[in-house]
């Protein structure tokens, strides 16, 4: 069985929702799916899994100099080099996610292969497109 791990990084609660929607969808398709906080989530961990879904809500001006915020990118940089997992990205946002995936492959850099999806939701909720897109990232494996 595959597995993935999801880990967040959520001011509101509505990001690691959106983090426990995925993991609930993925584990409907046969994917043994962990969710955890950027706090919480052991700095090997990430190589272990099969897919590595990173999330962090999107800071910044509402509409200019979106960035994950600090406690996601110490966690990346300081978590282990995972070359084994394919990877993806998911952000919550109030207006515009705007340059936020840029920022987060910034800093995932020499430490991951190139994200391969992200997502991203106002509510935290998976919508019909995050699904195929998800179903597509697991097939594709």
């Amino acid at each position: 069985m595959a597995s993935a791990l999801i880990v967040y990084r959520s001011h509101t609660g509505v990001t690691r929702r959106y983090g426990e929607e995925i993991a609930a969808y993925l584990g409907t398709k046969g994917v043994d799916a962990r969710v955890a906080s950027v706090g919480d989530c052991d700095l090997e961990a990430p190589g272990k899994a099969d897919f590595l879904l990173l999330g962090c809500w999107t800071s910044g001006l509402f509409v200019i100099g979106q960035h994950p915020d600090g406690p996601w990118l110490s966690f990346v940089r300081a978590m282990s080099p995972a070359a084994k997992p394919k990877v993806a990205l998911f952000t919550t946002y109030m207006l515009v996610a705007g340059s936020q995936f840029s920022k987060m492959r910034a800093a995932l850099a020499n430490k991951t292969s190139k994200p391969q999806l992200e997502l991203k939701s106002r509510n935290g909720h998976l919508s019909a497109s995050d699904k195929a897109a998800l179903d597509r990232f697991v097939a594709a494996s």
